[in-house]
């Protein structure tokens, strides 16, 4: 066992993509004060006739990610994000791709470094523009996750879907 590191607020970190599916551009999500990631597990409960109390279990997961953006004019997040609660947004306009890097979780992909990643289909809900705080306050709900690695091999952040076995990384 190696020495322990800390998993910091800026070893997690969402992108949100700007681009097309097609030609991604992800772009971090730099400004926000929050990052609370509610993994809202599914429960069914069983009420056996051989055991004394009802028992659950975990039938899936509904996570979501509060984000309260701080509003800086000119910064590509405030711009996202204002323009969806501008426009008011619904439907499949109020989908975004997002990216979720865990920076400490680290392998390789071939000879190149990678880290462990999600890539969600969120549906973006904006609930408050807070003039006071200067905040834009929004869930992310994930409704389709990918897993897989994000790589900066091409210079630019990148999603490669696949599968870990320790550190070892093996794209789809």
């Amino acid at each position: 066992m190696g020495k322990k590191k800390l998993v910091r607020k800026t070893h997690v970190v969402p992108f949100v993509n700007v681009g097309s599916e097609s030609a991604p551009d992800w772009r971090r999500i730099e400004k926000s004060k929050t990052f609370t990631l509610a993994l809202n597990p599914q429960v069914k409960t069983y009420d056996y006739i051989s055991s004394e109390l009802p028992e659950e279990e975990i039938t899936g997961y509904q996570p979501s990610l509060a984000q309260s953006l701080t509003m800086w004019k000119g910064s590509d997040d405030y711009q996202i994000f204002f323009d969806m609660l501008f426009k008011l947004e619904t439907g499949e306009d109020a989908h975004r791709d997002v990216m979720i890097v865990f920076y400490r979780e680290k392998g390789k992909n071939g000879g190149d470094d990678v880290y462990k990643a999600w890539k969600v289909d969120a549906l973006v809900k904006v609930s408050q523009l807070d003039t006071v705080d200067e905040s834009i306050n929004f869930d992310l709900a994930f409704n389709k996750i990918e897993k897989g690695a994000m790589s900066t091999a091409s210079g630019k952040p990148a999603f490669i879907e696949g599968t870990w076995a320790d550190t070892t990384f093996t794209p789809a």
